[in-house]
């Protein structure tokens, strides 16, 4: 017996926010199968009707047949389709744009499946189950969306008379792998146009799959599917040091996505690594700012703490970085908030704020790094450039208690 058996595992990008609705479908997908298995008396209710045939017809069956299941491989099967491909779907689309393509995806697939087995395979009594056509359409937006992803595949290949069995993990582009899981309906569709009983909707798959991909083009996903192709090209690029390339595909994508902070802290790095030291510094600032100005400060912070390490003299504008100075420090972020007050006071020497900023980080340099000498440099130097200021009395006082411990 030849075998040769694949699943996805996973997908080369990241989720935004919670798949809330995958999860509920999956959920009542999966009550429904242990209520119909196990307390089919029980309920109130014929499951009988979830299944659409031309003798229960209507919309609200051909949906509700999505969530009934047969048996166990079948719902395992389903919700592991479901999760994976779904949670990246919704994460792009937004639940309400999700539940409209399982939905319609549902009664589109299970409509003309009932219409094929009626007009060609000339079998009317038979029912349709199953959530297979919502993936399906699933499937169908995630081509148009993802199309310049990798899938993780797991794969179990058994060829007894060739002495030969493997299994493993492949990463293949997410096209090339839902065009190939696509060929296998249709062919498989057409052995049952031939003649040969098969009990899987086919035409619910093909239709469905169809169905999701026009949807995701009416929702314009193969616009931004383009936008994060460039990324994940520049990203590519950065990967192996490709730093010219990068930094054109990153200044499309900029060009396209302007608010994105991530655009510009990625153009920082390409540009530093081509020795374009104005340009980095720029672009580190551009995504600084943005950071903060979407409350995102933890980035903020750590592309700051990026920025530093290679421009040890880095400021961005003077509100700004007293601004992160300040969180630094109650962020316990000690070593970048010195570096932050240090550089805010040697860049803006004439702005009010900057002994404020000389008497921080002197205090830092005392208390957590107990670096005495460090310090007391601090206040001296608050003494000699603003001896009118309001702090200037609290510096001398320190300097004299630093004097008298031998510093």
């Amino acid at each position: 017996m030849y075998f040769f058996y694949y699943i996805p595992v996973s997908i080369d990008t990241k989720l935004r926010r919670f798949p809330l609705m995958t999860y509920f479908y999956a959920c009542v997908c999966l009550v429904v199968f242990v209520l119909n298995k196990y307390f089919y008396e029980s309920v109130p209710f014929d499951f009988l009707n979830f299944v659409y045939s031309p003798y229960n017809p209507g919309l609200m069956a051909a949906i509700a047949a999505a969530f009934l299941h047969f048996g166990y491989l079948h719902l395992i099967s389903n919700l592991i389709y479901l999760l994976i491909f779904g949670r990246y779907v919704e994460d792009r689309l937004g639940p309400i744009l999700f539940t409209l393509l399982f939905l319609s995806s549902s009664a589109v697939g299970n409509i003309l499946q009932v219409q094929f087995n009626t007009a060609v395979l000339n079998q009317p009594i038979t029912g349709i189950i199953g959530a297979s056509g919502a993936i399906a359409g699933i499937l169908g937006a995630f081509v148009v969306r993802f199309y310049s992803n990798r899938l993780k595949i797991a794969y179990w290949a058994f060829f007894p008379l060739q002495a030969y069995t493997r299994m493993g993990y492949v990463h293949v582009p997410a096209i090339l792998a839902v065009a190939f899981w696509m060929i296998l309906q249709v062919a498989q569709g057409l052995l049952q146009v031939g003649g040969i009983a098969l009990s899987v909707a086919y035409v619910t798959h093909i239709t469905g799959f169809m169905w999701g991909m026009v949807l995701a083009l009416a929702f314009g996903q193969n616009q931004k599917a383009g936008v994060e192709a460039i990324w994940r090209r520049a990203q590519r690029y950065l990967a192996r040091s490709e730093a010219y390339a990068a930094q054109g595909e990153l200044i499309r994508y900029i060009s396209l996505r302007p608010d994105d902070p991530a655009g510009y802290a990625a153009l920082a790095r390409a540009m530093a690594m081509t020795g374009d030291s104005s340009g980095a510094i720029h672009n580190y600032r551009e995504a600084i700012g943005r950071y903060l100005a979407s409350k995102e400060r933890g980035r903020a912070e750590d592309i700051f703490g990026e920025a530093v390490l290679g421009y040890p003299e880095f400021t961005i504008a003077s509100n700004k970085q007293l601004d992160l100075a300040y969180g630094l420090e109650r962020n316990l972020k000690s070593d970048l908030a010195v570096k932050a007050y240090r550089n805010f006071a040697t860049r803006f020497p004439t702005h009010q704020e900057a002994p404020f900023a000389l008497l921080r980080e002197a205090n830092l340099r005392w208390h957590t790094f107990h670096e005495k000498e460090n310090a007391a440099e601090c206040y001296r130097k608050l003494i000699r450039r603003y001896p009118q200021d309001e702090w200037i009395d609290f510096a001398n006082e320190q300097v004299r208690i630093l004097s008298l411990r031998g510093v």
